[in-house]
């Protein structure tokens, strides 16, 4: 950008006196995969609308908004309420750490304060930084030294801080403002690096008939800005995004190196030698070496509660939350105790490849099935997430063990079935034949199937058979030993079969060669 005009005065907001914060799911993801993205990762996006309170002079000013997200999108801010059209924004990448202290006052003097570790007596002189912040180089009285390397207690205290930096992140205005007044105004713009996920537990009931589910929002905020009593929102559903690049802000790490292997010549350990501002604050460790999260926080009491935004689902909290820096948060949005579902055992035919050689018996798939509505025990609206399937066990004294983790692959709407896949069940199986193999006139196949599906269960089992067509044309069912409906236009044949018991479904079925 070009640079700023000269400004009259510059105005300072510290912060905003209230801030909202809407989460969009950028692509669904698991949690685990989601805590694992880097502080460099434009994963997530989310828009936040801060409300601040300003005095302009009348004249040319230069309005500092600090603590804003460190990830914002700068061209999508919007502000609102102020007296005079804006002459330039701009956003400070360039934020205060100590490291970046140490490289922007490289050929800078500053004080070096040593403070003797039996005495406490301090002594200080004046040094000039003539490398930084990789290995801090000091040159005092015509001589060279690494900083904490003495074997004495260090610190360097700076007059100044250099042109560029900001303690945070901050987006400045120059704007014209015909008055002088008091102004309310409102600043929004999206932010990369928050994003939020869906996570499930079920519970199954002892007699395996029904299941208590409950379900949780995990809120994950990767900048550096903590949003304080905020109030927060998510939303499901696919958002449709534009590609941008977001610049990182640029935070060197501050890195004592000493000489000749990077050790101290006392006790002073390498990397707890202090950087002070010349503003005295406590050290602190560079930005960039922070963990992307400070912890997991779990706020049972925060419900969620949705609503329609468009053709979106919003999901906003009860009660307004802080969604602190570099922290995932957890907040319950669902808790059904009784949901209504029925166990299948599936398996699909796929006829591609298949032979008259003699096949081998292969377990079914275990399937729980579910209708999103109220009389089922749901009626609440789904984002897509991950279920844990628990479940209490006699033998292991009442205790819970996992049955599974399976997706739910998409947001489910109220009125709507959907389905759990766990895995296999040995003790369900299924053997297919292909029992004959025509032409038929007219350029057409015809194909006869033989499924054995024996239940060697303590209980009975509901098997369901299904054909993959595999888009063949002109496909149809000629002939078939028990009546079939169809799902996602394949034949579905449902058997079910007591304990013990076997049976054979025979079908036939045509296409165009």
């Amino acid at each position: 950008m070009l640079g700023t005009p000269a400004a009259a005065a510059d105005v300072v907001s510290p912060a905003p006196a209230r801030v909202a914060v809407t989460i969009y799911r950028d692509q669904p993801m698991r949690t685990a995969e989601l805590t694992r993205l880097g502080d460099d990762d434009t994963h997530g996006l989310a828009l936040v609308v801060e409300d601040r309170e300003i005095d302009l002079p009348a004249g040319r000013s230069r309005l500092r908004f600090e603590g804003v997200a460190d990830g914002i999108i700068p061209q999508s801010a919007g502000e609102e309420g102020l007296p005079a059209a804006i002459v330039e924004r701009n956003f400070d990448y360039g934020l205060l750490t100590p490291g970046a202290l140490i490289a922007g006052s490289v050929g800078e003097t500053v004080q070096l304060v040593r403070t003797n570790r039996r005495t406490g007596r301090e002594a200080r002189r004046n040094a000039v930084i003539r490398s930084g912040p990789d290995g801090v180089v000091l040159e005092t009285a015509g001589r060279f030294e690494a900083l904490g390397c003495g074997g004495e207690a260090e610190k360097l205290v700076f007059d100044h801080v250099p042109a560029g930096l900001a303690a945070r992140p901050t987006l400045s205005l120059a704007i014209d403002a015909p008055r002088a007044g008091h102004y309310k105004v409102r600043l929004s713009y999206l932010t990369v690096r928050m994003d939020w996920t869906a996570d499930y537990i079920a519970r199954l009931a002892p007699d395996g008939r029904n299941l208590a589910l409950s379900g949780w929002i995990t809120l994950a905020n990767r900048t550096a800005t903590a949003f304080e009593n905020a109030p927060t929102g998510v939303v499901a559903g696919h958002l449709a995004r534009v590609p941008v690049d977001i610049p990182v802000p640029q935070t060197p790490a501050r890195d004592p190196h000493c000489w000749p292997a990077e050790t101290t010549h006392g006790g002073w350990p390498v990397t707890e030698s202090p950087v002070f501002a010349a503003l005295g604050a406590a050290p602190t460790r560079p930005m960039a070496a922070r963990s992307m999260a400070s912890g997991m926080v779990v706020a049972a009491q925060k419900r969620a509660i949705e609503s329609q935004l468009g053709d979106y689902k919003l999901y906003t909290l009860a009660e307004p939350t802080t969604v602190a820096a570099r922290q995932t948060k957890q907040v319950l949005f669902l808790d059904q105790p009784v949901v209504k579902f029925e166990t299948v055992y599936a398996h699909t035919v796929e006829p591609l490849g298949m032979t008259t050689a003699e096949p081998t018996p292969q377990a079914a798939e275990i399937v729980l099935r579910l209708e999103n509505k109220a009389a089922q025990g749901l009626g609440r609206p789904l984002p897509a997430g991950t279920v844990q399937l628990r479940q209490p066990q006699a033998i292991a004294g009442g205790r819970e063990l996992l049955l599974g983790e399976p997706a739910l692959d998409r947001d489910v709407p109220v009125g709507e079935p959907f389905e759990l896949r766990l895995g296999q069940a040995s003790e369900v199986t299924l053997t297919e034949r292909l029992t004959s193999d025509q032409l038929r006139p007219g350029h057409r196949v015809s194909r006869t199937f033989e499924v054995l599906a024996a239940n060697a269960k303590a209980q009975p089992v509901t098997v369901e058979i299904r054909h993959d067509r595999a888009g063949a044309d002109g496909f149809k069912v000629t002939a078939e030993s028990t009546p079939h409906a169809d799902k996602a236009g394949d034949p579905l044949w449902r058997l079910t079969l007591p304990t013990g018991a076997e049976q054979t479904l025979r079908y036939t079925v045509e296409f165009a060669r």
